[in-house]
C-alpha cells in the first residue's frame, strides 16, 4: 500500500523526556544508527551492544561477549524443577516472569549498581532466557532439554531451542530481525515501567520484572494471537472486507492496526514486511499473505489505519512455525536490551520519577462521626 494516514483522533500526547538511546521521530534510529541499516548489516548482539554500551562492538568485544553468554547457558536445576512444576496451561509470559524472579533470587548486587554491573546481569539473562522458555516448552512436547549450539547465531539457537529444528538461513535472518526491530522504542508503557523502578534506585531485574508485568498488557503485548486468529478467518481475499467490518463492529480497531506515536506508517513494519513476505514464500504461506494484503486495504478503506509493527511480526513468526504463546516472551527477550540502556541512562538522575495527578474528585467536605452517618 501507499497510503498516508490521516492524524488519529487517539493521538496521544508526547512528553518532553530526555533520551540518548533512539529516535522514533521520522528516521527510526538507535544511537543514531538507522535500524534499517542495522536490520540489514548487523546481528541482535552486535545491536545490542550498541544500544546498551552506545557504540558497535569490535570483532574482539563481540567475541568476549559471546563467549561470556555461552558460559552463562546454563541454569540451575532448582530452576528446571520449578518450571517443571507449573501447570501446563501457565502462559509463556508468566514462565518468562517467573523464571526472572527465579533468577533474581540468586543474584547478587550492590546498592549502588555500575553501568557494567547492569551490562553483566543483562549478558547473563539473555544467554538465560531461552533457557527458561525452551525448558518449558519442550517439556510440555515431550523433547529433551536444548543442548548448547555454537553453531548457531542467537537468533538461531532461539529458534531450534524453541522447535527442535534446523533454521534456514532465512528463517535465521527473519527472526534477527524480529529481534533487532524490537530491542528499543523509546519510552513505552513498559519502559517507562522499567525506568521508574529504575529512578528508585532498586536493581536491574526488578526493572525488568515490571517491564515484563507491563508488557503481559493486551494494549501492549506486542505481536498476538489476535491477528492471526484474524488471518485464519479469512478464507480469500475477497472476504476480507466484510471480516473487517464485522470486526469493527465489536472493536474500536482492528488488532495489528495503528500506533500511538506514528502518523504514518510504522517504519518497523515496514522493515520486516518484505522479511515476512520472503518467509511466506520459503514456507508455502502466500495466500495468508495476499489475505493480508486485502486486510490491510480494507482497513484502510474503513479507518484509515496503517498496520502497525505487530501486524508482519505475528504473521512472520506464525510463519516460522513459533506457538503464538511465545509471542510476546519473544519480544519481551528483544525490548530487555532496551530496558536496560534506560536503566543505566535513568540511573544518572539525581531524583525518583515521580509524576504528578490532577485531581478531579469531591471537594472538601466536613467529615461526619460515625454516630451521625445512619
Amino acid at each position: 500500500m501507499s497510503h498516508s494516514a490521516v492524524p488519529s483522533p487517539h493521538m496521544e500526547k508526547r512528553t518532553n523526556s530526555e533520551t540518548t538511546i533512539s529516535s522514533i521521530d521520522g528516521d527510526l534510529l538507535y544511537r543514531g544508527y538507522p535500524v534499517s541499516e542495522l536490520v540489514e548489516e548487523s546481528s541482535f548482539l552486535e545491536t545490542t551492544f550498541l544500544i546498551v554500551q552506545g557504540n558497535l562492538p569490535s570483532q574482539e568485544q563481540l567475541a568476549d561477549m559471546q563467549a561470556v553468554m555461552s558460559e552463562a547457558a546454563v541454569l540451575e536445576q532448582d530452576i528446571v524443577n520449578f518450571i517443571e512444576r507449573l501447570p501446563l496451561n501457565v502462559p509463556a509470559i508468566d514462565i518468562l516472569r517467573t523464571g526472572v524472579n527465579l533468577l533474581a533470587l540468586s543474584d547478587a548486587y550492590e546498592e549502588e549498581l555500575s553501568p557494567n554491573d547492569v551490562w553483566e546481569t543483562l549478558q547473563r539473562l539473555l544467554a538465560q532466557y531461552p533457557l527458561l522458555l525452551a525448558t518449558r516448552h519442550r517439556i510440555a512436547r515431550g523433547l529433551e532439554p536444548a543442548e548448547p549450539r555454537d553453531d548457531l547465531s542467537y537468533a538461531g539457537y532461539l529458534y531450534w531451542s524453541l522447535t527442535d529444528r534446523e533454521p534456514s538461513p532465512l528463517a535465521e535472518r527473519a527472526l534477527d530481525a524480529f529481534l533487532i526491530l524490537s530491542a528499543e522504542h523509546e519510552l513505552t508503557p513498559s519502559t517507562y515501567c522499567a525506568r521508574i523502578v529504575a529512578s528508585t534506585r532498586s536493581d536491574f531485574l526488578s526493572s525488568v520484572i515490571a517491564g515484563i508485568c507491563a508488557m503481559k498488557g493486551v494494549w501492549h503485548g506486542g505481536p498476538g494471537r489476535q491477528a492471526i486468529d484474524i488471518l485464519e478467518a479469512v478464507e480469500s481475499p475477497a472476504a476480507a472486507p466484510s471480516i473487517v467490518r464485522a470486526v469493527l463492529k465489536q472493536y474500536e480497531r482492528m488488532p495489528g492496526f495503528w500506533h500511538r506515536v506514528y502518523r504514518t506508517s510504522d517504519p518497523r513494519s515496514e522493515l520486516l514486511r518484505p522479511i515476512c513476505r520472503d518467509v511466506a514464500l520459503e514456507v508455502g504461506k502466500m495466500n495468508m499473505e495476499e489475505v493480508s494484503s486485502a486486510i490491510e486495504s480494507a482497513v484502510w478503506d474503513e479507518q484509515q489505519f496503517l498496520p502497525s509493527y505487530d501486524w508482519p511480526a505475528a504473521r512472520m513468526l506464525h510463519y516460522l512455525g513459533l506457538d503464538s504463546d511465545l509471542f510476546v516472551p519473544l519480544f519481551v527477550i528483544s525490548r530487555t536490551v532496551g530496558w536496560a540502556a534506560h536503566f543505566i541512562e535513568q540511573q544518572q538522575t539525581p531524583q525518583p520519577i515521580r509524576p504528578r495527578a490532577v485531581y478531579v474528585g469531591q471537594p472538601e467536605r466536613p467529615f461526619l462521626p460515625l454516630s451521625e452517618r445512619g
